[in-house]
C-alpha cells in the first residue's frame, strides 16, 4: 500500500503567510493617510473656489442693483463724509446713520465700535458696516433694483440686531449682507465732486471726487462707483491707513476681497 506523502513544513516546505509584516502595515497606513490628505486638500480647494464664486456673484449683483437704482433716480448715489456733516438730509447715505434707533451701538456679530479702525484724524464714528444696510433700504425703493437684490444668495442675508443680540425695537427690520465667511460686507462710497474751494483742505481723486475717510481706510473708489469690500477668510477688514502700512491693522487688509481693484492698490 502506498503511504501518503507528508510534507515537512519546517524543512523545505511552503509556509502559508498568516498576515502582514510590520513594514507592509506601515506602507498601507502611509498610503491611506496620503489619500486622505489629498481628498482634504481637493475638498478645501473646491470649497474656497465656491466661496470665491459666491462672493463674485454677490458683488456683480450689488453693482447691477446700484446701477438700476441710479438709473431710476436719474443721478449717482451721494454719500455724506465727515467733512460735510453740516448738511442734513442732502445725502442718500448720511454720516452717523442711526436708523432712528436710540442707543444703536453696533450690530450683533460685528465689531462693537462699528469702525474699520479708530486711528488718527481719520476716525469715522458712523460705522462702515451701516452703509450697506442703508444701501439696501434705498435699493428696496426701486422695483428694478429690488429684483436684482432678490437674486443674491439668501444665505448671505443677515437680520440686524442690537449690540447685545436683541431684536430691534418696535418690530423694526433691517437687513445686512455678509460674505461666505460670515463677516459683514462693507461699501465704500465715493465722495462728492471736488470744488476749487476744497484746495488745500481736501484731497481730490482721479475721478474728480473728494477722498473720503472711508476711502482712506478701505480703498479708493474708481470712476465715482461704490466699492464693495469683504474682509476675506480672516474676518478682519483692517485699515489701510494704520501706522503707515506697517501695523497688524494694515496687514489684515492683505486678504480683503474687492468688487474691483481700488485706485490706491
Amino acid at each position: 500500500m502506498n503511504q501518503p506523502k507528508i510534507h515537512n513544513l519546517q524543512r523545505g516546505g511552503v509556509r502559508r503567510r498568516g498576515g502582514f509584516s510590520l513594514i507592509e502595515l506601515v506602507v498601507v497606513v502611509g498610503v491611506i493617510i496620503s489619500l486622505i490628505s489629498l481628498v482634504l486638500a481637493v475638498s478645501t480647494l473646491l470649497i474656497q473656489a465656491n466661496e470665491s464664486r459666491q462672493l463674485e456673484a454677490a458683488f456683480a449683483n450689488l453693482n447691477t442693483a446700484v446701477q438700476e437704482y441710479e438709473q431710476a433716480i436719474g443721478r449717482p448715489l451721494t454719500y455724506q463724509d465727515r467733512s460735510e456733516q453740516g448738511v442734513r438730509g442732502a445725502y442718500d447715505i448720511p454720516y452717523n446713520i442711526d436708523f432712528g434707533i436710540n442707543g444703536l451701538e453696533g450690530f450683533y456679530g460685528f465689531n462693537g465700535a462699528g469702525e474699520a479702525c479708530n486711528c488718527g484724524s481719520n476716525s469715522d464714528s458712523h460705522g462702515w458696516e451701516k452703509s450697506i444696510v442703508r444701501l439696501f433700504q434705498l435699493l428696496a425703493r426701486t422695483e428694478s433694483a429690488e429684483e436684482v437684490v432678490a437674486k443674491l444668495d439668501p444665505s448671505l442675508f443677515v437680520p440686524v440686531k442690537l449690540a447685545n443680540g436683541l431684536a430691534l425695537p418696535n418690530n423694526q427690520a433691517l437687513t445686512t449682507l455678509v460674505d461666505p465667511w460670515g463677516a459683514a460686507i462693507g461699501v465704500v462710497m465715493p465722495g462728492r465732486k471736488w470744488r476749487d474751494s476744497d484746495l488745500g483742505n481736501l484731497d481730490i481723486d482721479s475721478d474728480g471726487t473728494i477722498r473720503t475717510s472711508m476711502e482712506i481706510k478701505l480703498g479708493v473708489c474708481r470712476n465715482g462707483q461704490p466699492l464693495f469690500v469683504s474682509s476675506g477668510p480672516d474676518g478682519d477688514i483692517g485699515c489701510l491707513d494704520c501706522a503707515g502700512g506697517s501695523s497688524a491693522r494694515f496687514e489684515a487688509t492683505i486678504d480683503n476681497v474687492y468688487s474691483y481693484t481700488p485706485e490706491n492698490q
